[in-house]
């Protein structure tokens, strides 16, 4: 049986977890706690060298990283029903929906996990004004991918609006999208929050990883405060 190594706040984590949902997959879960560096442990290390949660295996398949997820479990157990996710038919679309996750990969989760790394190591306080120009390029980007489709690579919801929902969810918790610079993705997010399994999947995690991630930022300040 599948088998799932996550943690409810991990924006990848709650992508994989939504998509195994809409597909009906049933997986055995395994809660890891990165700030316990849980994911460091000789086990761990052995069976996922890069040391990243999520971390998914298979019947005798090891995955690590979210996006290759997603698309495994779509090509293994996604049904015709579901084909609009990732849809084999539309190469032009698919190629679309590829370009947008990579843009999560590559672009918008790394400028959300500098901020992570930086408040949990104890250095952040609050956002940086370098830090907060990255996050409104990012959105910028976001903003025009969205100019002819309400969703991010069709006029359908795709893999690639699961995923960048989840980033999303915790970067507009630190830095709220403006309406007035960005119509089209306050619009966009909006769709995607009513939808049932970010409502139940998405949204409590996001919540705790938000408020975690000030609560540290506020501890940090409170710490700089008392050495001074």
């Amino acid at each position: 049986m599948l088998t799932l190594y996550k943690n409810d706040a991990s924006p990848p984590a709650r992508a994989v977890m939504m998509v195994a949902d809409i597909l009906g997959v049933k997986y055995i879960s395994h809660t890891i706690n990165p700030l316990l560096r849980e994911q460091d442990t000789e086990e761990m290390t052995k069976i996922n060298p890069m040391r990243t949660i999520p971390y998914l295996k298979d019947d005798g398949l090891s995955l690590a990283d979210s996006h290759a997820m997603m698309i495994y479990l779509f090509e293994k157990y996604g049904t015709e029903k579901h084909s609009q996710l990732y849809p084999k038919d539309n190469i032009k679309v698919r190629a679309t929906i590829n370009q947008r996750l990579f843009f999560d990969c590559g672009i918008l989760f790394p400028r959300l996990r500098s901020v992570m790394a930086l408040t949990y190591s104890g250095r952040l306080t609050e956002l940086s004004k370098s830090m907060i120009r990255n996050i409104e390029d990012a959105y910028r980007v976001l903003e025009a991918y969205l100019a002819e489709n309400l969703y991010m690579a069709d006029k359908v919801i795709t893999l690639a609006d699961i995923s960048i929902m989840t980033t999303m969810s915790t970067l507009s918790g630190l830095h709220p999208i403006s309406h007035e610079r960005y119509p089209k993705l306050v619009k966009w997010y909006d769709s995607m929050s009513q939808q049932e399994y970010c409502k139940r999947i998405n949204a409590p995690g996001a919540a705790d990883h938000v408020a975690g991630l000030k609560a540290f930022m506020e501890h940090n300040k409170n710490n700089v405060k008392s050495k001074i």
